[in-house]
């Protein structure tokens, strides 16, 4: 085996995609196939035998799923996850977001097979994303106690804290990207039916799933959640989400606009954008939180809001699945307080009342 190349788990009990997929991985001299797991139990079996660097991952399957499959391996031998999904089942669409929730770093939709009109694009996609993904650093996910509170970590600068003094906050803003969903999820679920403020979120996510991934938040919280439309006036009590493979902003008079303007930081949805103009609209009156995500998208632009008097807020680095995002913006001075998601959600809901 070649040690310089990118180790592939594939896990897929349908011999048509197990055949098409392979196929794939071996065409790219930048993979090494290291095996192909039929069930959510052999893969966690095969995880530990060849110790792949990334594993692409189906969904409904028989014996384990890979829910389960993924809990698993996160707990036990962690290692980046791509779910491979047919998303326009909405059965598996629902199984796909819990998959990211279990700690998937990703999640992209089934690659066409050879003839097809996308056939060249889906296979650049699915190859790009096993590259990429193989690159992050994960963590072992926590077992079921993984929801009990972890101490807090805290950047106790006075200066900082005492900003909260008397502080109007008008709005929260969330970024997030890899290993993002389980934090949002706790955030979402621990507010109010009447939250006083609009809340904004980017999740990097393909643009295929950005319709499911709305509804499943909100199926998780009293809020209402949805994806947001071009020109809407922000309310209260609202959860906004972009369009897929769009930009989110919020303008002077407090309406919402959606943009397929260019990548940032490879991004679109761009953490940054939706910050920037946070940052413009609502300046020290905002509240603003950076989850768990690999890069260093939302970076900069909460080191603005921070400089402007916003409280900002980063996941803790024990309780990320990645820590890249949250990393380079307490590296750079942009980060309050540092907290798992169970605690960033009563921070909020103590500094905004």
């Amino acid at each position: 085996m070649n040690d310089l190349k990118i180790k592939v788990l594939i896990v897929e009990d349908s011999y048509v995609a197990q055949k098409l997929l392979k196929i794939l991985v071996q065409s790219d001299e930048r993979f090494e196939l290291v095996g192909v797991a039929e069930n959510g139990k052999q893969a966690c079996e095969f995880v530990k035998e060849y110790k792949p660097d990334v594993v692409s991952m189906d969904i409904l399957m028989p014996i384990m799923d890979g829910v389960e499959a993924t809990r698993q391996i996160m707990q036990e031998s962690p290692i980046p996850i791509v779910i491979v999904s047919s998303y326009y089942q909405s059965s598996e669409l629902e199984m796909a977001m819990r998959v990211l929730q279990a700690g998937a770093v990703s999640i992209i939709p089934r690659p066409y097979g050879p003839g097809h009109s996308k056939f060249e694009q889906s296979k650049r996609q699915y190859l790009n994303t096993l590259k990429i993904m193989s690159e992050i650093s994960v963590v072992k996910r926590r077992k079921e106690e993984r929801l009990k509170p972890l101490e807090n970590q805290i950047i106790d600068t006075p200066s900082v804290l005492n900003k909260t003094d008397k502080q109007d906050f008008k709005v929260l803003a969330i970024g997030a990207s890899a290993g993002g969903p389980e934090g949002l999820v706790t955030i979402l679920s621990g507010l109010p039916a009447n939250f006083p403020v609009p809340v904004f979120i980017v999740q990097h996510i393909d643009g295929n799933f950005a319709e499911g991934f709305a509804v499943w938040l909100n199926s998780s919280t009293s809020l209402t959640v949805r994806i947001a439309l071009n020109g809407e006036k922000a309310l209260a009590g609202h959860v906004y989400l972009p369009p897929g493979n769009q930009h989110l902003i919020v303008n002077s008079d407090g309406r919402i606009s959606t943009t397929k303007d260019g990548l940032i930081n490879s991004s679109r949805p761009s953490v940054d954008v939706l910050f920037k103009s946070i940052a413009e609209v609502y300046g020290k009156n905002s509240l603003a939180v950076l989850l768990s995500g690999m890069g260093k998208d939302g970076a900069a632009e909460l080191k603005n809001l921070f400089d402007l008097g916003a409280i900002t807020i980063a996941q803790s680095e024990s309780s990320c699945l990645v820590f890249g995002m949250p990393g380079e913006a307490a590296k750079i001075g942009a980060v309050c307080k540092l907290l798992s998601p169970e605690n960033i959600v009563k921070e909020i809901n103590c500094l905004i009342k």
